[in-house]
């Protein structure tokens, strides 16, 4: 199948790597999952939406262990096999400590993101290169891309040095008009990477418009050393259009 026929998408829904933007886009729309007390909501609010199932708890999971404790032990509770722990037989006990694994949960995530986005940063110090990225969303004034190599995502914003240049923005269609370039979701663009460090105590890795090329918007590419070769190389989308 074939999603858009225009010169320049990246379209083929047979493609693997097409399917996985499917998927990062599609789960954006999704709540966050959060452990609860069955007798604290409604079952029609049971519903597991990730997963598509009407009803879900963790039980041997190897990397959510303490939720799969508290599951067993109130498994034992209830059937009366295990008194050990009578609070859990409490409901406005339970759903304290559910609250409390969701923010654990949460808490968690926040570390491993700023871990994530530490060791980028010291990946990246001194460099700057050119890289393949597809556009995963398109705003306003800017477009969200996914570096695929690296799995890093940025918005860029695309701000033009000529006053001139319009911008058409088509929120229904997931397309930006700049001048006489159309960016439009899951085109294959390249970005230039580097790390901004005007700010010593607030560095933050930045990308830039490389190709497709719009005056007044995109820079220049960086000639990369690639292997021993010392041979330059800028990767070169077949996405350009104007």
């Amino acid at each position: 199948a074939v999603v858009s026929t225009q010169s320049g998408h990246y379209g083929r829904a047979g493609d693997p790597f097409f399917n996985i933007l499917l998927r990062i886009v599609s789960t954006r729309c999704m709540m966050q999952a959060v452990y609860f007390c069955s007798g604290m909501l409604p079952e029609e609010e049971y519903f597991h939406y990730g997963l598509a199932v009407p009803m879900y708890t963790h039980f041997t999971s190897p990397i959510r262990r303490y939720p799969d404790l508290l599951v067993h032990r109130l498994l034992a509770a209830s059937v009366g096999q295990d008194k050990t722990y009578t609070e859990l037989l409490d409901r406005n006990i339970v759903h304290e400590w559910c609250e409390n694994m969701n923010y654990r949960h949460h808490q968690a995530q926040l570390v491993q993101r700023a871990s994530i986005a530490l060791h980028t940063q010291l990946y990246f110090k001194d460099k700057c290169m050119d890289e393949d990225a597809y556009i995963l969303f398109v705003r306003r004034n800017a477009v969200v891309v996914l570096v695929r190599r690296y799995g890093l995502e940025s918005t860029i914003f695309l701000k033009a040095v000529d006053s001139k240049v319009e911008f058409v923005y088509e929120e229904d269609k997931c397309k930006l008009t700049v001048g006489r370039v159309t960016l439009q979701m899951f085109d294959r663009v390249i970005v230039q990477i580097s790390v901004e460090d005007c700010n010593i105590q607030h560095k933050k890795l930045r990308m830039k418009l490389v190709n497709p090329i719009i005056p007044g918007v995109s820079v220049e590419p960086i000639y990369v050393t690639m292997g021993n070769n010392d041979e330059p190389h800028v990767p070169r989308p077949d996405s350009a259009r104007h």
